[in-house]
């Protein structure tokens, strides 16, 4: 199976990454840092020379940018696709419904140089990316977060619906390494089994750590600290140390 390693230093001894056409959940509390991981995983890719796709379904490509000024993660060149919910959708369901071509995506660094939200429902949203992915072959996709998707459901689709839908359409259609945020796992939980790896991100005493709860690939261990630095989250170093040191005994 070829691999996509997940771009988090020293990660690879313990996770040697994620199928190269697969589907992978990210998920965890707010604010734990799962935008950070997601993109270390795509500009991990970029600077290989791979496409890299992210799709902002949350807060925006903008503020996103922003976010990563003072970091030392190479997103300049990660292609950007952001969306934000029709709110006039939810009113009603029109048997066809016209969907705006994106003929260019942007990259990150054109980000605040000209209009790059597109407005989308559910439908809309799936119709248009199966257009991008059919334009460009990327190798590494994020979606963040998927919790958020619940908000481009129209009147007559349940929320979950829209979401499991959605990630169907991932599978059929991605053809790539695909990275998914999201808050809740348990709105989820019916897509456990078609989901091919699950990081959950969460807190201890000592910091942020990261627990293996499925994956493709075989890992060495289950829960693994991180630290967070000015160039991303990277294996708590005494405990890489120290476990390098075992192994070698």
């Amino acid at each position: 199976m070829n691999i996509a390693p997940l771009g988090v230093k020293n990660l690879d001894e313990f996770v040697p990454g994620v199928g190269a056409t697969s589907l992978n959940l990210v998920y965890g509390p707010p604010g734990i840092g799962k935008t950070i991981f997601a993109m270390q995983f795509l500009a991990y890719g970029a600077r290989r020379g791979e496409n890299a796709l992210y799709i902002s379904l949350d807060e925006s490509a903008g503020d996103v940018r922003r976010d990563f000024e003072n970091m030392d993660i190479f997103i300049d060149e990660l292609y950007v696709f952001d969306a934000v919910p029709i709110t006039a959708g939810k009113a009603e369901v029109k048997p066809v419904r016209e969907v705006t071509p994106i003929t260019k995506l942007s990259r990150m660094k054109d980000i605040g140089k000209k209009k790059t939200l597109f407005e989308a429902d559910i439908l809309s949203l799936k119709s248009t990316l199966k257009n991008v992915f059919d334009r460009i072959k990327f190798d590494r996709v994020v979606v963040d977060s998927i919790t958020a998707l619940r908000y481009f459901y129209m009147r007559g689709i349940i929320p979950d619906s829209g979401v499991h839908s959605f990630i169907r359409f991932l599978l059929t259609n991605s053809n790539a390494a695909v990275l998914i945020t999201a808050l809740d796992f348990d709105d989820l939980m019916l897509e456990k089994s078609i989901v091919d790896s699950v990081f959950k991100f969460e807190r201890d005493r000592k910091g942020t750590r990261m627990v293996v709860e499925k994956s493709t690939t075989s890992c060495a261990l289950d829960v693994i600290p991180l630290s967070l630095t000015k160039s991303g989250f990277a294996v708590d170093e005494k405990f890489y140390l120290k476990y390098i040191k075992g192994r070698s005994r």
